[in-house]
């Protein structure tokens, strides 16, 4: 980044332009009291809709009032994507911060990213995918007001410069605000080219400043998917089976049409939709429908009997599929079996982990309205493309006659990737013609219907020298395949690439390293979780090179180090974890520390779990991070974002699970899968390197070595290591 200048053609913005990457508002015109979106501005106008706005695409607005309106694309779930790619283009554009306001997007092929061609937000990737792109726009933009205040002045192009939102000429200490200019402006032709700033330019990338998306929370003015109100709105909820898969039959509709509040009753797909006049009634009615549910072929599905199926399939060697490897460490089972023969010691563990909920804090919900020639939406959803497409399906109507609009998430993880809740309110609001209506999950229905994290066993076997040398690893995997349930398409030679991602940590260079993985098909719904992969493969990975160390002698810390010498990046996060959390210190008899690195979507995480034990009641007494996700746009969103993962990889360790009795999830809310509560949060530290490497993912990295880490704790102290999740199934307790 360090004093790079980059050029940008005018046939790449037109390009960009034409393709959606930098696109002119696009998307159905509706009649009045069709645009109440989330896109709105503060002002209450509308993309596109109003006089004496100056439109540079779809991402900029600046209008006469001086309001600089700048559209982020992606879903804001916590992330701070809100502010950071905001940032991104006011800075580039020379705004003041404080002119800038935010608006949230609607589905449009004008926010498809240039990298993934898709406008969803997932994998860490918002501030890779749109960096170069939003500063094109802010770059291009400027250079338009440049020379909108050049022609007024009758000066050079060059004498004038953006700052603060407005353009100065130094020679005469003239100014003209961005508002004065707007217009103007944005009727020039497009520049032939625009240089973009060098990072010591920035005035509000890689800066701490006031969040814009705080005080909306605080006071209540933010939407979220749940806060959606339109005049004449229904509210709906679902009755449905607590066994998964489970299909209606049929159902006593009169007696939920006598309920209080009760306005109609029908059968969807997934259950009986109840639609009320108040979400409270529609809860109540819904609870009280009675229905019979064809739950063949699930009724029996019991967790245990599952993870026996997993355990056997461990040994099913002729289902085994394996992954090809790299040209650098090709995937050989026969010389990794003689590499484990011929050492001087061979081990063989296996690690377990559960099925996980999701768990976001504001359950699933959206809310819709169908005409007979156009639908419109709003839902806090990951994928608005996806949900586009879905409007389009069900109700029978050209996209262009469908908005979708964005909301904030009250926490993703993963969940509102999937777009079922968006289907059923629209499935729901197809039967009301005309009438908005707001679909609202239970509790209960949030954990029981979920798309669940698989349920993971691995087997690990190793043959390593006394000094802790690795000669060959395999590890095979087992359970549910979250690729094939996802349809998505197989990729040759490779096994599940969910299931074994990662599952030996290619940063560890050591030979003769073999995965596979043996499919154990369940009808049990499943989907991405916070940190994909690296949720349960951070875990086993990181175990078993915990165990290397133990079972020959070796410092968990200088073995990692030796196996990583050839990735600086990982070398130095692990240095300086352990400096900052003092491991060469003696720790009081009872006491230990475990150390893991995990890495995620070009970022990287070290931590150190310290902990104090008496018998199988653990305290955790301190957790230290450190962290590189290479250039920041908002490094105390980092550091947010890492506290954050270190806390959701903590909850799920140590209690998190379901477990699934007669086919039903036997844990349905908070109070039997909790999150950390604040009181009970250990204390986090957590440092965020300032280094030069592109921009890497803050949100899910710090996720999966936390389990490890405390686990490697608890081994140092007691000498026994756990390798099942979550802890308390191995009996430990938490003070």
């Amino acid at each position: 980044m360090k004093g790079k200048q980059t050029y940008v053609s005018r046939r790449q913005f037109v390009q960009g332009a034409a393709s959606g990457g930098v696109g002119l508002w696009v998307g159905a015109q509706f009649g009045a009291g069709m645009m109440i979106s989330a896109g709105a501005s503060a002002a209450g106008t509308t993309p596109g809709s109003s006089a004496g706005i100056g439109h540079f695409g779809a991402y900029l607005e600046i209008d006469t009032a001086g309001s600089i309106f700048v559209t982020c694309p992606q879903a804001e779930m916590g992330q701070n994507v809100y502010d950071g790619l905001s940032r991104i283009l006011a800075d580039e554009l020379g705004a003041e911060w404080a002119d800038v306001v935010v608006r949230l997007a609607h589905a449009s092929e004008a926010y498809v990213n240039p990298i993934s061609k898709r406008h969803r937000t997932a994998s860490s990737e918002s501030t890779q995918i749109y960096f170069e792109l939003l500063r094109k726009v802010g770059a291009t933009a400027r250079e338009m007001l440049r020379s909108a205040a050049a022609a007024r002045w009758s000066v050079p192009v060059e004498s004038c410069r953006a700052q603060n939102s407005q353009i100065v000429h130094a020679a005469s200490g003239r100014t003209l605000g961005f508002a004065e200019l707007a217009t103007a402006a944005a009727a020039l032709p497009v520049p032939q080219e625009v240089v973009l700033k060098r990072a010591e330019e920035f005035t509000l990338i890689g800066k701490i400043i006031p969040s814009k998306s705080t005080p909306p929370k605080l006071d209540g003015s933010a939407q979220f998917g749940i806060d959606i109100r339109l005049p004449g709105m229904l509210y709906a909820v679902l009755h449905r089976s607590p066994v998964v898969g489970a299909t209606l039959l049929d159902f006593d509709r009169d007696a939920v049409m006598a309920r209080p509040g009760v306005v109609a009753a029908f059968a969807i797909p997934d259950g009986v939709a109840v639609v009320a006049r108040s979400t409270w009634q529609a809860r109540e009615a819904a609870a009280a429908v009675e229905a019979r549910f064809d739950t063949h072929g699930h009724e029996t599905l019991d967790s245990e009997a599952m993870r026996e199926r997993m355990l056997a399939a461990l040994d099913a060697d002729a289902a085994a599929m394996p992954t090809r490897g790299t040209p650098e460490k090709p995937a050989d089972l026969p010389a990794t079996r003689a590499a484990i023969e011929s050492a001087a010691l061979q081990r063989e563990w296996v690690y377990e982990v559960p099925f996980l909920a999701h768990a976001a804090l504001e359950p699933l919900c959206a809310t819709a309205v169908v005409y007979e020639d156009r639908a419109e939406a709003w839902a806090p959803t990951q994928q608005p493309d996806r949900a586009w497409d879905v409007m389009a399906e069900i109700t029978g109507l050209p996209k262009e006659s469908c908005r979708l609009n964005m909301t904030l998430l009250g926490g993703g993880f993963g969940r509102k990737w999937e777009n079922d809740f968006v289907r059923q309110a629209v499935q729901v609001a197809k039967e009301m013609r005309g009438t908005p209506i707001k679909l609202t999950w239970t509790r209960e229905q949030d954990f029981q219907h979920d798309k669940f994290r698989p349920a993971h066993i691995v087997r690990t076997r190793v043959g390593f020298e006394r000094d802790g040398r690795i000669r060959g690893m395999h590890s095979r995997t087992t359970g549910i395949s979250m690729w094939k349930y996802q349809k998505r398409r197989p990729i040759p030679g490779n096994a599940d690439m969910f299931a074994t991602a990662m599952l030996i940590n290619a940063r560890y260079d050591f030979p003769n390293q073999y995965v596979d993985y043996v499919e154990t098909p369940e009808p049990i719904p499943v989907g991405t979780w916070r940190s994909v992969s690296q949720s349960m493969n951070g875990f086993f990975s990181e175990s078993a090179i915990d165990d290397v160390a133990f079972a020959s002698g070796q410092d968990p810390l200088a073995l990692r180090l030796s196996l990583c010498g050839q990735d600086p990046r990982a070398e130095q996060v692990l240095r300086e974890v352990a400096r900052r959390a003092d491991w060469q210190k003696p720790l009081p008899k009872g006491w230990g520390r475990g150390i893991a690195l995990s890495l995620g979507y070009d970022s990287y995480c070290a931590e150190v779990v310290e902990v104090s034990m008496v018998g199988k009641r653990v305290k955790i007494e301190r957790i230290v991070s450190v962290f590189d996700c290479g250039f920041m746009i908002d490094p105390r969103s980092v550091e947010a974002q890492v506290e954050g993962g270190i806390i959701w990889g903590l909850s799920a360790a140590i209690d998190g699970q379901i477990r699934f009795v007669g086919g039903a999830a036997v844990e349905t809310n908070f109070h039997t899968s909790p999150i950390l509560r604040i009181d009970q949060t250990p204390k986090i530290e957590v440092h965020v390197l300032r280094t030069d490497h592109p921009s890497g993912g803050a949100g899910e990295a710090s996720v999966p070595g936390i389990a490890p880490a405390l686990a490697g704790a608890i081994q140092a102290a007691t000498g026994q290591r756990p390798r099942r999740l979550p802890l308390i199934e191995d009996g430990y307790e938490f003070a």
